[in-house]
């Protein structure tokens, strides 16, 4: 797996991964590549926000993005077929960094291409006290997060395209605001990853 990058001195990795085959738009010709994405990879557990797991969520919200933007030009594999491989595989969180692992969840997804995400930093403070969870009541709940999303291609055995995105947000409940800060990053990611699933 192409080794964590350093952005503004924190290790950003997002893992997602991608692979399938859902029929592309009536009338449209067959998707020529199938595309998995795997639940996000944090180097350190963030825990759930009142029951909201954020490495499940974005890749659940990824996954959906993909699946808008594919217009017929690759299949987007449904996330219950990812866990049900990822589950026959025993398949854990570290497996991202290991290519014959992804090659294994490949083979067992249907998938030519997996997404492969990595959330390094997703922290929720209080504006302008720099406190981390939980927020303290001087102020509005902010939330800044970065991440990585790669793809890797089965058939090549390694990692074609990487794009990395941060962003922040504030106010709302704690669990809002993670689902909302996560959805920017991701829609940051889509133009460059539809891109890159299309390209030759």
């Amino acid at each position: 797996m192409v080794p964590p990058m350093r952005w503004n001195g924190v290790v950003v990795i997002l893992a997602l991964v991608a692979g399938g085959t859902l029929p592309g738009n009536a009338g449209a010709a067959p998707a020529s590549r199938s595309v998995g994405v795997v639940d996000f990879y944090a180097p350190t557990p963030l825990g759930a926000f009142s029951g909201l797991v954020p490495e499940r969520f974005a890749a659940d919200d990824f996954s959906k993005m993909l699946s808008g933007a594919s217009a017929g030009r690759f299949a987007v594999i449904p996330r219950a077929v990812m866990e049900r491989a990822e589950t026959a595989l025993h398949w854990r969180d570290a497996d991202v960094l290991r290519f014959d692992r992804l090659r294994a969840l490949a083979d067992a997804a249907g998938a030519d291409r997996l997404l492969v995400g990595w959330i390094s930093h997703l922290v929720i403070s209080e504006g302008g006290s720099g406190t981390t969870t939980p927020p303290d009541s001087s102020g509005p709940p902010m939330a800044d997060v970065s991440l990585v999303v790669q793809v890797f291609d089965a058939a090549q055995g390694r990692v074609v395209t990487e794009t990395q995105h941060s962003t922040h947000d504030i106010g709302g409940s704690r669990t809002i605001l993670v689902e909302r800060v996560l959805h920017h990053a991701l829609e940051s990611a889509l133009l460059p990853i539809a891109s890159a699933l299309t390209a030759r």
